[in-house]
């Protein structure tokens, strides 16, 4: 990618290889190597496992956009596979998602079960994805259809994810691509294109800021600009079907754009 950016330190950089750079330089390599990478993903696993496994926790001590962001969500999944969604119920056929950077089961709880049949989860912190285990297996959410379960529980992050070939008919991943690099998240969406049933959607929910890109170093994310989430896109080979900015967050958090993608 061809924008610059800026971390938390204030270090400005022309672009995502000269980031790279100086965190290998950082660690005393001469080389960008996947093991470099590797102990960035690492880094981001531990802060996770370090945070309290609650809505208030997964949502960064902001627990209480949890109501907003799900509301919009829930229009913005239904704009993007209503159609969809009413003829498998009138054909009897089973709806499939996975839930990506799936924390607690927060957004399967109080979205995507309502509507699929089945959904998996993929989540790298093992403290996080027990709790949603408990949250939606052992004491299974209110006003949930019967048949409506969640299946699979991945613990594994979405650089190393192989999704199943011909399942899904919904990816939803939110606040997990900031946790890539460029090239895995463009092999990751790639992969995705196996994976998704004819029709399918992937809904991408994101922090975006105004230029270029921001590194967190405290939680070793990275926040992408729409401009450069368009040419991620384009890089993967998919497109954008719609997009929308969330609604009613704290004005003093980025703002968070999502996506409807689809594969050509």
């Amino acid at each position: 990618m061809n924008e610059g950016g800026v971390d938390g330190h204030g270090r400005v950089y022309s672009c995502a290889e000269e980031f790279w750079d100086h965190v290998q330089a950082q660690r005393g390599r001469q080389d960008a190597s996947d093991e470099q990478q590797g102990e960035w993903y690492k880094a981001a696993v531990q802060y996770w496992d370090c945070q309290a496994a609650t809505n208030n926790g997964v949502l960064g001590g902001f627990g209480q956009v949890n109501p907003s962001d799900i509301m919009d969500s829930r229009k913005f999944l239904m704009k993007g596979l209503m159609p969809r969604i009413q003829e498998a119920k009138e054909q009897g056929r089973s709806l499939v998602a996975a839930d990506c950077g799936a924390g607690i089961g927060r957004v399967t709880g109080s979205l995507l079960l309502h509507y699929f049949d089945q959904v998996d989860l993929v989540e790298p912190s093992g403290h996080l994805l027990e709790t949603a285990k408990r949250n939606l297996v052992e004491s299974k959410p209110a006003n949930i259809p019967p048949t409506h379960r969640a299946v699979n529980f991945y613990q594994t992050g979405l650089e190393a994810f192989q999704p199943e070939q011909g399942r899904y008919d919904c990816l939803w991943i939110q606040w997990a691509i900031m946790y890539l690099t460029d090239e895995d998240a463009v092999q990751f969406f790639r992969r995705c294109a196996s994976a998704m049933r004819p029709q399918g959607v992937i809904f991408l929910k994101e922090n975006v800021c105004d230029n270029g890109f921001i590194v967190d170093s405290d939680d070793c994310s990275i926040t992408r600009s729409h401009s450069y989430f368009v040419e991620l896109f384009k890089k993967a080979g998919v497109r954008i079907a719609h997009s929308a900015l969330q609604k009613n967050f704290p004005k003093q958090l980025f703002k968070v754009r999502m996506y409807a993608l689809r594969f050509d």
